[in-house]
């Protein structure tokens, strides 16, 4: 459970900083950035999210409701409008979206790493030498 909880705390509060804080310093009388804000920064917020979460850590199905969980805190503080539910919706399919996308170049990268492992393998003798310098570009790449 504290895996899991370590996984989702950087997205959750680079989501939580993106969907609270914003309305704080678009507030007053010329507030004219509410529909930029509801249909483009907070879905691109999450799918970016999703998309950089699966690419980390692959797919992940409770992944994507971090962000309308997080617009329901911030409509009840900010807004009260409860007619903006149906961006929770939104939210959580462009939540979703993002990770199928992460999770396509997780897997080609799994896939990469299974095959230069199947070439050193193949390739003879010095195949452990091969493995642990695929290992150590690994370590450097992260």
């Amino acid at each position: 459970m504290i895996k899991y909880i370590k996984r989702y705390l950087l997205f959750a509060i680079i989501i939580a900083v993106i969907y609270l804080g914003m309305p704080i310093f678009f507030q007053g009388e010329n507030y004219k950035y509410d529909a930029i804000e509801y249909q483009f920064v907070f879905p691109a917020t999450s799918l970016l999210a999703g998309v950089a979460y699966s690419w980390k850590h692959g797919m992940d199905f409770t992944f994507p409701l971090i962000a309308p969980i997080i617009y329901i805190g911030s409509v009840l503080i900010y807004s009260h409008y409860y007619h903006w539910a149906i961006y929770v919706f939104i939210y959580l399919i462009v939540g979703m979206l993002g990770c199928f996308i992460g999770d396509m170049v997780y897997k080609n990268n799994q896939a990469e790493k299974r095959r230069k492992e199947r070439e050193a393998r193949s390739e003879g003798d010095d195949y452990r030498i091969k493995i642990t310098e695929i290992k150590i570009e690994e370590k450097n790449d992260k």
